[in-house]
């Protein structure tokens, strides 16, 4: 499995409201149709309850998303297919491109409840 996570913040100038709506009913849709993935997983920064920590404890980034692929070859040619060249061109109309932080993440153990 390869996966890559990727640290996001939105255009200046966009409310935290508005970046979250665009990720999840534009942005979403459109990573769903990557070739070859096997999973995608969305997650805001912070906690909305606030007993862990407030967005404004992290003033520089809203979003960490995950990308699974069965291996590098697969996600460079999903990224490279017209659904993720799709994919890219909006990325850059809600976050900010420059600050982006595409992360390679090997997973080395993993626990979910009534799974063991």
């Amino acid at each position: 499995m390869f996966t890559i996570a990727f640290l996001t913040r939105r255009v200046p100038g966009m409310t935290r409201d508005e970046f979250f709506r665009h990720y999840h009913e534009t942005h979403f849709p459109l990573a769903s149709r990557l070739p070859g993935l096997v999973s995608y997983q969305q997650n805001r920064i912070g906690h909305e309850d606030g007993i862990w920590a407030e967005p404004e404890s992290f003033p520089d980034y809203d979003a960490l998303s995950f990308y699974s692929f069965d291996s590098r070859e697969a996600a460079d040619a999903a990224f490279s297919s017209p659904e993720g060249q799709a994919l890219n061109e909006d990325t850059g109309t809600f976050m900010d491109w420059p600050s982006v932080l595409s992360i390679p993440v090997e997973q080395t153990q993993r626990y979910d409840r009534g799974t063991a």
